[in-house]
């Protein structure tokens, strides 16, 4: 029985099985299993993880057919047997330590469900390539729940008994993410973001949250859950500034953008052009 179950949801993905697939590979903690749901793909993405199964025994591939982001995410967790479950989008990078410290951080703060890291951040969209450095401890990071995500997705790493507690990931068609993290707060859980960089995200406009949503149409369902957040974690009602702040966000130019979620959101982030090694 492994302790952790790395979670991958796929759909033609062909071009990026240079990306997440070798760097969790990679790791230097090894008591895992990478389950990888190929959520209906027709590009031959199935035919080859078929291929890199083949040649790892880790790595264990679920065809359900085509379920949705949301679903294929909870239909991954039912079959996994860690008690551990670390996110991975195939299109995004682990650095080789990634679970060795977010499994350290969990063993040794039981009343915490979920852990995060810093990230390097490459929009293609606005041609940025930073550091996004969340806020570290719980009360920083329920806080800016309500001005913006303060984990990335794609490097978190929770309980099961957490996300079994809550029912899993919502069925909503966005922000899921977002909407388990409200969960999970609600339910007395604990945060941390490990304050190192973890691994690259990569933005761009292939990708399905792209393809699916309008940018505007992401940040009214954005500014909709800012709200929920306010309502369920009895936040001041204040705080409705970042909503309606989101709503005109969306019309700024990408400089203005820039500054705004730098300055007024309080997002802590460092520009780089250099490769990280």
């Amino acid at each position: 029985m492994p302790k952790v179950s790395v979670v991958t949801t796929v759909y033609n993905g062909r071009p990026y099985f240079e990306r997440a697939l070798p760097s969790i590979l990679a790791q230097t903690y090894t008591d895992f299993e990478y389950l990888i749901v190929d959520d209906g793909s027709t590009d031959g993405t199935g035919e080859k993880l078929a291929e890199v199964a083949h040649q790892d025994a880790r790595i264990r591939i679920l065809s359900p057919g085509r379920l949705g982001f949301a679903a294929a995410l909870n239909h991954a967790i039912s079959h996994a047997q860690g008690e551990y479950i670390a996110r991975q989008d195939f299109d995004d990078i682990s650095y080789p330590q990634r679970l060795a410290r977010q499994v350290s951080y969990l063993d040794a703060h039981p009343d915490v469900g979920l852990v995060g890291g810093q990230y390097i951040r490459e929009d293609e969209q606005r041609g940025e390539r930073y550091v996004r450095l969340p806020p570290i401890e719980n009360r920083e990071i329920r806080a800016a729940l309500v001005r913006y995500i303060p984990f990335a997705h794609t490097l978190v790493m929770f309980r099961r008994a957490a996300w079994e507690q809550v029912g899993g990931y919502p069925t909503a068609t966005n922000l899921v993410d977002l909407r388990l993290w409200l969960r999970l707060a609600e339910a007395g859980w604990g945060f941390h973001n490990i304050p190192e960089v973890l691994g690259e995200h990569l933005i761009h406009g292939a990708s399905f949250w792209h393809r699916t949503f309008t940018y505007r149409q992401r940040q009214r369902d954005f500014a909709r859950v800012q709200l929920e957040a306010i309502r369920r974690l009895h936040l001041p009602w204040w705080m409705v500034v970042y909503p309606l702040g989101r709503l005109a966000y969306s019309y700024l130019p990408d400089q203005v953008k820039r500054w705004t979620r730098r300055s007024l959101a309080g997002v802590q982030e460092q520009d780089m052009t250099e490769q990280h090694p």
